[in-house]
């Protein structure tokens, strides 16, 4: 008998509604479109006050959304990056050099859409205790099945806040990578055993990725022992909102352009959206050594995916790549859909991988 595919999630979940903070995801559900971080800088704010208040609320919203993923037959789950307002300023936030008073006006993803931003004003480093421990600790607590950690890799974090300091890209990426290795070490300490960074600015800006992205990454994990699973996630970015048709997302072209570097860097598997985009799957035959997990279910569309053609499309990947190489997942996190269509979408997705 072969051995089932994997199943795994990216990692947001749209948040229960007694959190204490909101994220960008709950402003785009209501608005229509994306919110600017603004409106949750108070939120976020409070809760690191009054951490110990909040914290079971953390924990029981941890423990719904893992849930979540194992009724609907997940097994490798995220906590649904329950305690961050941004998953990317969250990880700032624990930074020295970064102002999150006086905002900065920018336009982003390629001009998709314009936002208020954190400032870099001085250099950037780590000074305080690691936070990743103890987020694992609290959610792998409440799961039986090993949780996967979540951090933003340090392009996307470049890209999502203004730099007001660096004059040197590439100097700015590695003191951001510094600092992700160390919530990664932590991690290991704790006992984590899959982590992912997600890069979806690889996508967006392939010279960037390959002159120091790919190296900034390889910061990230140094210091990582083969017994821990090394994940990058690349999708091609998210929309404003649900159904949004028009969202100018990154060409899944770089893909192609990326996959030899990919292949031979220094982590384990790479994670490529791909019900979005319908790459062609000639691409699955450039990764000779990555493990590659494989988009299968829309983030952003309302339409529930049926289980024949989730495994029409995993059968044909599967002629393009070794199956103990193939892990099922959604294209990107899920923070824009209801709980409920969540757990469908998850649970067609699983159903058919075990039919595969």
């Amino acid at each position: 008998m072969q051995t089932p595919l994997d199943t795994t999630t990216i990692g947001a979940f749209a948040k229960p509604e007694y959190l204490p903070i909101r994220d960008w995801f709950d402003l785009a559900r209501q608005t229509g479109g994306m919110s600017t971080p603004k409106t949750t800088h108070k939120y976020s704010v409070d809760v690191k006050k009054n951490k110990n208040t909040h914290e079971a609320l953390f924990i029981r919203a941890a423990k719904e959304i893992i849930g979540i993923q194992l009724r609907a037959g997940i097994s490798i789950p995220t906590d649904g990056e329950v305690r961050r307002e941004n998953y990317i300023h969250y990880h700032c936030r624990h930074l020295d050099g970064f102002d999150f008073d006086n905002l900065e006006h920018r336009t982003l993803r390629d001009g998709a859409y314009e936002t208020v931003l954190p400032a870099i004003r001085s250099r950037i480093t780590h000074t305080t205790k690691a936070y990743s421990s103890h987020d694992y600790k609290a959610s792998q607590a409440v799961s039986p099945k090993p949780v996967k950690f979540t951090l933003p890799g340090p392009l996307t974090i470049m890209d999502t806040t203004a730099n007001c300091f660096y004059d040197n890209r590439a100097e700015l990426n590695a003191a951001l990578a510094a600092t992700i290795n160390k919530e990664i070490l932590a991690l290991v300490d704790a006992g984590c055993s899959y982590m992912q960074i997600d890069e979806p600015l690889f996508a967006r800006n392939v010279k960037d990725a390959l002159d120091f992205g790919m190296e900034g990454l390889e910061r990230c994990f140094h210091g990582v022992p083969k017994s821990v699973t090394r994940i990058v996630h690349m999708c091609c970015g998210y929309p404003d909102h649900l159904d949004d048709v028009n969202y100018k997302k990154a060409d899944p072209l770089s893909y192609h352009k990326l996959s030899k570097c990919i292949d031979e860097a220094e982590f384990d598997q790479i994670s490529i959206e791909d019900k979005h985009c319908c790459n062609d799957l000639g691409l699955l035959e450039q990764f000779q050594y990555k493990t590659v997990i494989f988009g299968s279910v829309a983030i952003a569309s309302s339409r529930l995916e049926t289980v024949e053609e989730v495994v029409v499309r995993l059968k044909a990947a599967l002629n393009h790549i070794d199956r103990r190489r193939l892990v099922i997942a959604p294209d990107c996190g899920l923070g824009l859909l209801s709980a409920k269509l969540a757990e469908a979408k998850l649970r067609v997705m699983c159903k058919a991988a075990k039919i595969i």
